[in-house]
C-alpha cells in the first residue's frame, strides 16, 4: 500500500512540474510577445528618447499581479486592438504581429487578476453626498434639512463631475462636528418640542403696494376707472414678497414646507424677452438669489394661477425680482426710477394712462406696448408649514414610552436602527448607544430626551453616514441588504424603502424578485433624483457659469438664461428615460426641452405653457441632441470666447470616456491677434500652437471634436463668422470641418454627429461606463472590462435604449459584486 501511495505521490509531482513549466514558458512566451512588439512599435515615441502623453512605456511595471500599471496596459491594448496606435505614418505591425501582442498583454492582465482582486481592503466605506443625505434623512423620518446651506455639511469633492466617488469623500474633525449637527437639527424637526400648525397669509396688490388703497381707489372712481389695482413689478428693483411677521410670531419652529401661491401676468415688450419672475432673498438693490423661478406667458387680460412648494428656514425675509437683461436703472437718478414704486404711481390696465406718472420712466409706448419685461401681480399667499401625512407615518412608534423598561427601549433601537443603516442589526451592536441612554436617564433626562441622545449616536455612526460593503473575511459578493442599499443609491439616491428591505432581509434580491424590484424603483417618482443627480454629475453641469460671460459682449445673458441651460439637459435626459428613448437622441434629434426663455434664446417658437416643453427643431434651428445645447456649449467656454479644445475635451470625457492627458506645463497660452495684423479665427491660432512637438499628438485627437462647433459661440448663440475685437479686416468665416483621428472627414457639427451616430457602440459603452462609475460609486478598472462587456451584449438586445440600459446595469453581475 506505501509504494502505491509513493508512486501517487511521485506522478502527481511530476504533473504539477510539467504544468508549472508550461506555465512559466507561456509567461515567457507572452512576455517576448509583449517585449518585441514594443520594441519595434512603441517605444520611439514612449521611450527615453520621446514621452508622448507623459508616457513611458518602458517604465511601465510588469508585475501585472500587483497591478501598479494595469489601466495603462489596457489602456495599450486598446489602442492597438482599435488600430489607433501606432500612428499612421509610423510603420504598422502586421495583422499577425498585432494579434500576438493584444493576446499576450489581455493573458497577462487577466493571470493577474486574481491577485489585484484578494489585494482589495476587505470592508469598503463610501459616504454619503451632501444630496444623497438630504434624501436619506428625508425618507427615513419625513424631515426636509438642506445640507448645502452654510455652515451644514461640507462641500462633496469631484472626480470628473462625479460627487459620489468613495476615495474622494474622506471625514475630517470639522465633517464629524458638522454631522452631529446636523443629526441633531433633524431629530429637532422630526420631534418638535412644541406643535406647529400650519397658517395661511395673503396679500393683494393693494395691500403690497398702495398700503390699502383707499387713496387711490378715490382717484379711480373719480375718473370712472373700474379696473382693480395692480401691481407693477419691473426690472432693476426688488420688492417685498414675504415678511416673517406677516404670520404674526415667527421663529425657527416653523421652519418646514411653504405652499406659494400668486396670480400674476407678463408683458413682453415687441422683440423682448418674456417676463420672468425670481422670488428670493435679496443679494442687492436689483438681484435676489432665487428659490422660485418662472416665466409668465399669460396675457394681463387672462392672468394664471401659480403655485409652487418650497422648503423655508423660518424666520426669513423674500423679495421679487424681475429678470431681464434690459432694467430699468439708476443712471436716471435713483427717485427718477423709484417713483414707479410709490403709492401714487397708480397701475391697472397698460391701455389705461391717465393713472401714469409722468415724472417715472415711460413703461408703455403710445399703443400701450411695454418698453420693457414686467410682471402684474394681482396677489399672492403662503400657507405653512406643511407636513403630509406619509411624512409623519414615518415618525411613527419610534420613542418608546416614558418608564419603558432597557429591554423595551434596546427593540426601539433596534428598529430604527435596521431602518436607518439599512440592514440587520445585532443587539450587541447597540450596547453603547443605550448605554448613552440609561446614563442620560440616571442623570435626570426624561425618557424622549434621554433616548433623542442615543437616536443621534446612531444618525452619527459611520453606518448611517456611509455605505459600508463587506466584512472582515474577504468575500466577493454583496449581501442582500449591501445589494439592496446599492441599487437605492443608484436609482432612487437614497436609502432603500421597507419592500426592498424586506426582499434583502428574506435574501429574495435574486432572479425574478430582484427583476421586478429593479423595475419597481425605475417606475417610482423618486427615480426622477436619479435624473437628477446622474446628469448633472456626468455633464458636469457645475461646470456652467464658472466663468460668468462678459456682459459686454454678450448682452443678452441673464442668471435666468444660465438656470434655464443648466435644466435643459436634466429635462432632456428625462423625457428620454420616461420615454425609454435610444441613445442615438443623445446626438442627434428633431426636439429638444425648452422652456419659454431657452425658446427666445434659440429662436424657437415660444411655449404655449410655462416650465419645460417638448419643442420641435428644423434643420434651419442648429440644434438637436445635448452638443449643441446652451449649457454644454458654455460649460466649455471661458466667458469671452469658446475654447475649442475645452470643448474637445469635455467631448472626449462625457460621450466617448475618454479623459486626455493634461497639457504640458511648458506650452504658452494663444494670444489674442496684434492690432495691425489681420484677423484669426481661434481655429486658426490653435492650428499654429499645435505644431509645438509636444502638443501634435494629442491635440491632433481633441481638436477636431472641439473644432467642429465653432459655429456656437461662448454661451452657444450660432453664428457664420467669428467676432474678432483686434486685427485689420473684416471678422472671419467660421471653419467647422475636421478629420477624426481614424480618417473619416466632416464638413460641419451635421456631419460630425452623422459620425458619432456611426459609432454609437462606442457611445453606448461609454453611457455604460459612466452609469457604472455612478453606480459603483469608483472609479473603473482594467478589472472590470469583461462585466462591462456583458452589460453592452445585453443592452443591445434592446436597440441602447436609456432606461433599458440603466435596467441592465442594476441587474448585471457587476453590480453584485463588491
Amino acid at each position: 500500500m506505501k509504494s502505491v501511495v509513493t508512486f501517487n505521490s511521485a506522478l502527481l509531482s511530476a504533473v504539477l512540474t510539467v504544468v508549472l513549466s508550461f506555465e512559466i514558458q507561456g509567461s515567457i512566451q507572452a512576455a517576448d510577445a509583449i517585449e518585441s512588439f514594443i520594441a519595434q512599435h512603441c517605444i520611439r515615441c514612449h521611450g527615453p528618447q520621446k514621452e508622448e502623453g507623459d508616457i513611458r512605456i518602458d517604465q511601465l511595471s510588469r508585475d501585472f499581479k500587483a497591478g501598479l500599471d494595469s489601466h495603462h496596459w489596457a489602456e495599450a491594448l486598446d489602442k492597438v486592438n482599435t488600430g489607433e496606435m501606432p500612428p499612421k505614418e509610423e510603420p504598422q505591425p502586421t495583422q499577425a504581429e498585432i494579434a500576438a501582442f493584444v493576446t499576450a498583454l489581455d493573458g497577462r492582465l487577466k493571470e493577474g487578476r486574481a491577485s489585484r482582486m484578494a489585494a482589495r481592503a476587505a470592508v469598503t466605506h463610501y459616504r454619503l453626498s451632501r444630496k444623497e443625505y438630504q434624501n436619506t434623512v428625508y425618507d427615513l423620518l419625513g424631515v426636509r434639512y438642506d445640507p448645502a446651506k452654510p455652515q451644514e455639511l461640507n462641500e462633496d469633492t469631484l472626480w470628473h463631475g462625479f460627487e459620489r466617488i468613495g476615495s474622494e469623500l474622506t471625514l475630517s474633525p470639522s465633517h464629524i462636528d458638522r454631522y452631529y449637527k446636523a443629526a441633531g437639527t433633524v431629530l429637532d424637526r422630526a420631534f418638535p418640542a412644541t406643535t406647529v400648525e400650519a397658517r395661511k397669509v395673503r396679500k393683494t396688490a393693494v395691500d403690497l403696494r398702495y398700503r390699502g388703497g383707499k387713496e387711490q381707489q378715490a382717484a379711480m372712481d373719480r375718473l370712472g376707472i373700474q379696473r382693480p389695482l395692480r401691481y407693477l413689478l419691473f426690472p432693476g428693483r426688488v420688492e417685498n414678497a414675504l415678511s416673517p411677521n406677516w404670520f404674526g410670531k415667527t421663529g425657527p419652529e416653523h421652519s418646514g414646507l411653504y405652499r406659494l401661491r400668486l396670480q400674476a401676468s407678463g408683458i413682453r415688450p415687441p422683440g423682448g424677452q418674456p417676463a420672468h419672475l425670481s422670488i428670493g432673498k435679496a443679494t442687492g438693490e436689483e438681484t435676489v438669489d432665487g428659490l422660485i423661478e418662472f416665466d409668465l406667458t399669460a396675457s394681463e387680460d387672462s392672468p394664471q394661477v401659480f403655485e409652487f412648494e418650497v422648503f423655508l428656514e423660518m424666520p426669513i425675509s423674500l423679495d421679487f425680482c424681475v429678470v431681464a437683461t434690459d432694467v430699468i436703472d439708476r443712471r436716471g437718478g435713483a427717485a427718477f426710477r423709484n417713483a414707479l414704486a410709490s403709492p401714487s404711481y397708480m397701475f391697472t390696465h397698460s391701455s389705461e394712462t391717465r393713472l401714469l406718472n409722468p415724472n417715472a420712466p415711460q413703461m408703455f409706448d403710445g399703443q400701450g406696448n411695454g418698453l420693457f419685461s414686467t410682471v402684474l401681480l394681482d396677489w399672492i399667499e403662503w400657507e405653512g408649514p406643511l407636513v403630509t401625512e406619509a411624512e409623519k407615518s414615518r415618525r411613527d412608534n419610534l420613542i418608546p414610552p416614558d418608564g419603558a423598561s432597557p429591554q423595551i427601549v434596546a427593540e426601539y433601537l433596534q428598529r430604527f436602527a435596521e431602518r436607518a443603516w439599512r440592514r440587520p442589526v445585532k443587539p450587541e451592536e447597540l450596547d453603547q448607544y443605550l448605554q448613552s441612554y440609561l446614563e442620560e436617564l440616571a442623570a435626570g433626562e426624561k425618557t424622549f430626551e434621554a433616548y433623542r441622545v442615543a437616536l443621534q449616536g446612531l444618525l452619527t455612526s459611520r453606518h448611517f453616514i456611509y455605505l459600508v460593503e463587506g466584512s472582515p473575511t474577504p468575500r466577493e459578493q454583496l449581501t442582500h441588504a449591501e445589494l439592496a442599499s446599492r441599487l437605492s443609491y443608484f436609482l432612487w439616491s437614497s436609502m432603500p424603502d421597507e419592500e426592498l428591505l424586506t426582499a434583502a432581509r428574506n435574501d429574495q434580491l435574486q432572479g425574478e424578485v430582484l427583476s421586478k424590484e429593479v423595475d419597481r424603483l425605475l417606475a417610482d417618482s423618486k427615480a426622477n433624483r436619479f435624473v437628477d443627480d446622474f446628469t448633472r454629475q456626468w455633464l458636469q453641469l457645475h461646470k456652467l457659469g464658472m466663468f460668468p460671460p462678459d456682459k459686454k459682449l454678450y448682452k443678452n445673458y441673464d442668471d435666468w438664461l444660465e438656470e434655464s441651460m443648466r435644466a435643459e439637459p436634466v429635462e432632456y435626459f428625462r423625457e428620454m428615460f420616461s420615454k425609454n428613448l435610444p441613445i442615438d437622441e443623445l446626438i442627434q434629434s428633431d426636439w429638444t426641452m425648452a422652456n419659454a426663455r431657452l425658446c427666445d434664446f434659440y429662436g424657437l417658437p415660444e411655449p404655449r405653457e410655462g416650465g419645460f416643453q417638448r419643442v420641435t427643431l428644423q434643420p434651419e434651428d442648429h440644434r438637436g441632441g445635448l452638443l449643441t445645447m446652451g449649457a454644454i456649449l458654455s460649460l466649455t467656454s471661458d466667458g469671452t470666447r469658446h475654447r475649442p479644445v475645452h470643448r474637445g475635451v469635455w467631448l472626449s470625457e462625457a460621450i466617448f470616456a475618454r479623459t486626455p492627458p493634461p497639457p504640458p506645463a511648458n506650452v504658452s497660452a494663444i494670444e489674442p491677434s496684434p492690432p495691425e495684423s489681420p484677423k484669426a479665427t481661434l481655429r486658426q491660432k490653435i492650428e499654429a500652437h499645435r505644431n509645438h512637438a509636444s502638443c501634435a499628438a494629442c491635440h491632433a485627437k481633441i481638436d477636431p471634436l472641439g473644432l467642429a462647433w465653432d459655429n456656437y459661440d461662448a454661451i452657444g448663440q450660432w453664428r457664420t463668422r467669428e467676432r474678432v475685437e483686434k486685427g485689420v479686416g473684416e471678422d472671419p468665416q467660421i471653419d467647422p470641418s475636421g478629420v477624426l483621428p481614424d480618417g473619416r472627414s466632416f464638413a460641419d457639427a451635421v456631419e460630425f454627429r452623422q459620425l458619432l451616430l456611426e459609432d454609437r457602440d462606442k457611445v453606448a459603452k461609454a453611457f455604460i461606463e459612466h452609469l457604472c462609475t455612478y453606480a459603483l460609486r469608483r472609479v473603473l478598472t482594467v478589472d472590470d472590462q469583461d462585466d462591462l462587456k456583458a452589460i453592452e451584449i445585453e443592452a443591445k438586445k434592446s436597440d441602447y435604449r436609456v432606461k433599458d440600459i440603466i435596467r441592465a446595469v442594476a441587474l448585471s453581475g457587476m453590480m453584485r459584486k463588491r
